[in-house]
């Protein structure tokens, strides 16, 4: 069974970590769920934010029915092609194969806003490779 890890957002000023009233309530809560004496990892990191609505909708709305119709693909079949190749991981069950990775982790940095984003990676692809054009978002509305 999974372990259920929270994230908590703060913000720094002057160096030092402020938190929202109901930030510190919800810790205080997740705290009461550890026994006296346990051992915990506190991890402070960048935040990161993860991809938009809008972003989302560009891909489903757009990115993916232009490739899926170019090549006979449904839309599901086309974004697990397309996260096999712009997102490969190695299988946990069977190392010697390569399978898509998620992309709903990723953040609005990674998925779609540089130059060497997962959407782009395809738009270019999709360009070179075989003369597609993929509308970018604000000519895509």
């Amino acid at each position: 069974m999974k372990q259920i890890v929270p994230i908590f957002e703060g913000d720094i000023v002057d160096q030092k970590l402020k938190l929202q009233d109901h930030v510190k309530a919800a810790i205080s809560r997740w705290l009461r769920t550890f026994k006296t004496g346990a051992h915990v990892d506190i991890i402070i990191r960048k935040h990161r934010s993860k991809r938009t609505d809008e972003q989302n909708r560009y891909y489903w709305g757009v990115v993916i029915p232009i490739l899926a119709d170019h090549f006979g693909y449904d839309p599901e079949e086309m974004h697990e092609e397309l996260k096999i190749m712009f997102n490969p991981i190695q299988s946990k069950i069977d190392p010697s194969r390569v399978i898509g990775g998620s992309t709903t982790k990723m953040d609005t940095k990674e998925f779609m806003a540089d130059d060497d984003s997962y959407i782009e990676r395809i738009c270019r692809w999709g360009a070179t490779e075989y003369g597609i054009y993929i509308p970018p978002p604000k000519k895509a509305d």
